[in-house]
C-alpha cells in the first residue's frame, strides 16, 4: 500500500534539512532550484529520494520530479509556501512536525530560503520564469444573510458539469456523505473520488464533481447554497477539503493537507472559514481566501466525528468519538460551552435555522437538543435502537434522523415522532431534508439513497450513486428511447386501429339503425295508410247509399223528364205539321175570303201551330233540367262508389306492404342491438388506447430528454 505524503516528508525533511545551511550564492534574493535548492537535496536527500531510490514515491534529484510530487500528491504549491507541505511541515505549521522525534527545528535561514523559493514561483533556474500562481479565492461574504438569499436558487448549469462518473464500481459504496441544498431542489452524494449532484424531485444526475483526493466523507452546502464543500481523503495517508461552485462545478478553493482522511467538515456562514476534523483528534480551521491555517482546537480526546458552524456564523460545534461535545466561538476558537454529553460517540450535529438550538445524534441511539442560551440539554429521546447516525433540521423546525435500525424518521420540534418511513435495506448512515421541507432523503451502508414524501410518507424516488459511464448510459438511453419509440408507435398504431374499428362499428351501427328505422318507418307508414284508406272507405260507404237513395228519390223527376222528352219529341213532329197545315188552311182561306168556316179553321189551325211551337222550348227545357238533376245524382253516386272502390284497392295494397315488411322489421330491429353493443365496446376501447398512446408518447419524450 502506498504511503502518505506525511510519512515520506518526515523522511525527506529529517534527512535533507537538518543542520546549518550556507547558501552557495552570495545573492540568494531570487533563489532557484538548480542554484539553491538542489545542492541542499544533493547533500541530504538523494540517498532516499533520488534517481535510484524513491521512498514514498518522491524523487528530489530533478526539478520535474520535485514538482510532480510523491505517491500521495504534490508537495510544492508554487506561489504559496503556506499550502506547500514541503515547507509547512518543516516550519512546524502542521502536524506532524518535521524533523520527527527529538530532532531540532530546521534553522530559520533554511526555512526562509525554502519559503522564498516557493513564494516566488518555484523557478527552475536563472533563465526560467516563475510558475503562474493561482490568485487567492475571494468567496467571503460581507455579512451573513439570514433565510433565503435574493435571486434564483443556484442549480448546476446545463453543459457546465461533467455527467461522466470518475469511478464506476461493481457495487455502490456506503452513503458516507449526503446533503440537500437549503434553497434549491438539489441533493449531493459523496463517493470514491467524486461527488454526484442530483435533482431532488426527479433523481436526475445533474453533474459529477471530481475529488481526486480519495473517498468523500463529508458534503455540505454553504448557507447560501452557492457552494458545495466536499471533504475526505485516504485513511492514514491524507485529507483535503474542496469548495466547488454549484453552478459551474469549478473548484473555488482547497484547504487542508491533513495526515489522515477528513471525517467531519463545515464551511462558516460567511464563507471565510473551513473547519476540519478527523482521526487526529484536532479541529483545524482554515481560511478560504488563501488556505492558511487559522487555528487549532486540541481539546478532543478521540476522533473528531462532527463539525458544524451555526447558521449565524457565531459558533462552531464539534463532537468526537468519545462523546466530547463543545461549542466554540467561531472566530476566536475560545470555548463557549462544554456540553454535558454522555460518553457515547457523537455521530452528527445540526443547527436549527435560528442558531439557538443544536441537535446531536449519538451512538447511544438518542437525539439530543441543546440550548445555546445556557448550554443545557433541553430535550432527549431514544431515536434509533443500536445508534443514531445522523440528524438534520428542516426549515420548519422538524428534525429528520436515521441510524442502525435502518429507519429514517421525522420528529417535531419537541421530539414527538411525526413519521417513520419504510426501512432502508441496510444500516442508516446519513439523512437530509430538501429545501422545501417536502421530502426526507436517507442513505445506508449499502449505498442506497432514497427519498420519501413528508406529506404522505410514501417513497418519492431513489438516487443512483453508482452511475454507469456516460457512454454506457447513452447506449442504454438510446436502447430505452428505441424501445419507447417502438412502444409509442405500437400504441399509436393500436389507437389508430381502435379508432378505425370504432368508425367501422359506428358506421355499421348507423347503417343498422338507419335500416331498422327505415323498415320501421315504412311499416308504420304502410299500417297507417292501410288504416287511413280502410277508414276512408268506411267513411265513404254511407255516401254511396245516400247517393243511391237520392237517385231513387228522383224517380218522379225521371218520369217527368221522360214525359217531357216524349212531349218534346211529339211537338217536334206535330208543331211543324200544324204550322204547315195552318199555312195551307190560311192560304185556302185567303183564296176563299168569303168562307167563314175556312177562315175560322185557318185561325184555329194558326193558333194551334203557334201554341205547339211555343210549348216545344218549354218541353225541351223541362226535359233538359230533369236530365241535369238526374245526371248530377248519377255522377255523385258513381263518384262515391268509385272512391270506395279506390280506397279498398289502396287498402289492399297497404295490407300487402304490411305483410311484406313485417318479416324484415324484426331482423332489422334485432340487428341494432349488436351494432349498439359493438359501438359501445369500440367506444370503451378508445380511451384506454388513447391513454396508452399518450403514456407511450410521454415515455418516449422522457427517454429522449
Amino acid at each position: 500500500m502506498r504511503r502518505s505524503v506525511t510519512l515520506f516528508l518526515a523522511a525527506v525533511l529529517a534527512s535533507c534539512l537538518r543542520g546549518e545551511f550556507t547558501p552557495l550564492r552570495a545573492d540568494a534574493a531570487k533563489p532557484t532550484y538548480d542554484d539553491d535548492v538542489l545542492p541542499v537535496f544533493k547533500l541530504h536527500c538523494v540517498g532516499c529520494h533520488g534517481n535510484d531510490k524513491q521512498k514514498g514515491g518522491l524523487n528530489v534529484a530533478t526539478f520535474a520530479a520535485v514538482m510532480e510530487g510523491g505517491s500521495s500528491g504534490a508537495v510544492v504549491a508554487p506561489g504559496d509556501s503556506g499550502k506547500s507541505r514541503l515547507y509547512s511541515l518543516t516550519a512546524h505549521k502542521e502536524e506532524p512536525k518535521m524533523p520527527p522525534g527529538s530532532a531540532a527545528k530546521v534553522p530559520d535561514a533554511q526555512l526562509a530560503l525554502l519559503s522564498l523559493w516557493i513564494d516566488q514561483g518555484a523557478r527552475e533556474n536563472g533563465g526560467s520564469k516563475a510558475i503562474a500562481v493561482k490568485p487567492k479565492a475571494d468567496i467571503g461574504l460581507p455579512s451573513v444573510v439570514k433565510g433565503r438569499p435574493p435571486g434564483p436558487p443556484p442549480m448546476p448549469l446545463a453543459g457546465k458539469l461533467s455527467l461522466d462518473p470518475v469511478v464506476h464500481a461493481r457495487r455502490p459504496g456506503a452513503a458516507l456523505a449526503l446533503a440537500a441544498s437549503p434553497w434549491a431542489p438539489l441533493v449531493a452524494a459523496g463517493g470514491a473520488h467524486q461527488v454526484l449532484l442530483f435533482h431532488a424531485d426527479t433523481g436526475q444526475l445533474l453533474g459529477v464533481l471530481p475529488f481526486p483526493h480519495g473517498q468523500v466523507n463529508v458534503v455540505k452546502f454553504s448557507r447560501s447554497g452557492k457552494l458545495l464543500l466536499a471533504a475526505g481523503g485516504r485513511g492514514g495517508a491524507s485529507g483535503k477539503a474542496v469548495l466547488f461552485d454549484v453552478e459551474t462545478g469549478g473548484v473555488v478553493a482547497e484547504v487542508g493537507n491533513e495526515a489522515d482522511a477528513v471525517l467531519a467538515a463545515d464551511l462558516s456562514a460567511d464563507q471565510t472559514q473551513v473547519a476540519l476534523g478527523g482521526p487526529g483528534k484536532v479541529v483545524r480551521v482554515y481560511s478560504t481566501a488563501d488556505g492558511a491555517l487559522l487555528r487549532e482546537i486540541k481539546k478532543h480526546t478521540d476522533w473528531v466525528t462532527a463539525v458544524e458552524y451555526s447558521p449565524d456564523g457565531v459558533l462552531l460545534a464539534t463532537g468526537d468519538r468519545a462523546g466530547g461535545l463543545f461549542a466554540w466561538e467561531a472566530f476566536t476558537g475560545r470555548e463557549f460551552f462544554t456540553l454535558k454529553n454522555p460518553p457515547s460517540a457523537v455521530n452528527d450535529l445540526a443547527w436549527r435555522d435560528d442558531a439557538n438550538v443544536l441537535a446531536s445524534a449519538g451512538e447511544d441511539g438518542a437525539v439530543r437538543l441543546w440550548e445555546m442560551e445556557n448550554g443545557t440539554q433541553s430535550k432527549t429521546w431514544a431515536a434509533h435502537g443500536g445508534g443514531a447516525a445522523a440528524v438534520r433540521f428542516g426549515h420548519d423546525g422538524k428534525l429528520a434522523s436515521t441510524g442502525r435500525d435502518k429507519v429514517v424518521k421525522l420528529w417535531d420540534a419537541g421530539g414527538a415522532l411525526v413519521k417513520a418511513f419504510d426501512p432502508l435495506p441496510d444500516l442508516g448512515l446519513r439523512v437530509a431534508v430538501t429545501h422545501d421541507d417536502a421530502k426526507v432523503v436517507g442513505g445506508d451502508w449499502g449505498g442506497v439513497i432514497r427519498a420519501w414524501g413528508v406529506a404522505d410518507g410514501k417513497a418519492a424516488g431513489a438516487f443512483d450513486v453508482n452511475p454507469l459511464p456516460l457512454a454506457e448510459r447513452v447506449r442504454a438511453a438510446e436502447a430505452v428511447l428505441a424501445a419507447a419509440d417502438a412502444k409509442a408507435k405500437a400504441a399509436a398504431d393500436a389507437l389508430r386501429a381502435a379508432e378505425a374499428r370504432a368508425k367501422e362499428t359506428a358506421d355499421a351501427h348507423a347503417a343498422a339503425a338507419a335500416t331498422a328505422a327505415k323498415v320501421a318507418a315504412d311499416l308504420a307508414a304502410a299500417r297507417k295508410a292501410f288504416a287511413d284508406h280502410t277508414g276512408q272507405a268506411t267513411l265513404t260507404a254511407p255516401q254511396v247509399t245516400a247517393a243511391k237513395g237520392e237517385i231513387d228519390r228522383l224517380a218522379p223527376v225521371a218520369a217527368s223528364a221522360a214525359a217531357a222528352r216524349n212531349k218534346a219529341a211529339s211537338l217536334e213532329v206535330t208543331a211543324p205539321a200544324f204550322t204547315a197545315a195552318a199555312k195551307t188552311i190560311a192560304d185556302a182561306a185567303a183564296k176563299a175570303p168569303g168562307n167563314p168556316d175556312l177562315a175560322a179553321a185557318a185561325k184555329a189551325a194558326t193558333a194551334t201551330a203557334a201554341q205547339q211551337a211555343a210549348d216545344l222550348p218549354a218541353a225541351l227545357k223541362a226535359a233538359a233540367d230533369a236530365e241535369v238533376v238526374l245526371k248530377a245524382a248519377a255522377d255523385r253516386h258513381a263518384a262515391v262508389t268509385k272512391a270506395v272502390a279506390d280506397y279498398m284497392i289502396l287498402a289492399a295494397g297497404d295490407q300487402k306492404a304490411v305483410v311484406a315488411l313485417i318479416p324484415a322489421a324484426a331482423p332489422a330491429a334485432s340487428a341494432g342491438a349488436p351494432a349498439t353493443a359493438a359501438r359501445a365496446q369500440a367506444a370503451a376501447a378508445g380511451p384506454p388506447a388513447k391513454a396508452a398512446a399518450s403514456a407511450a408518447a410521454a415515455e418516449a419524450t422522457a427517454a429522449r430528454a
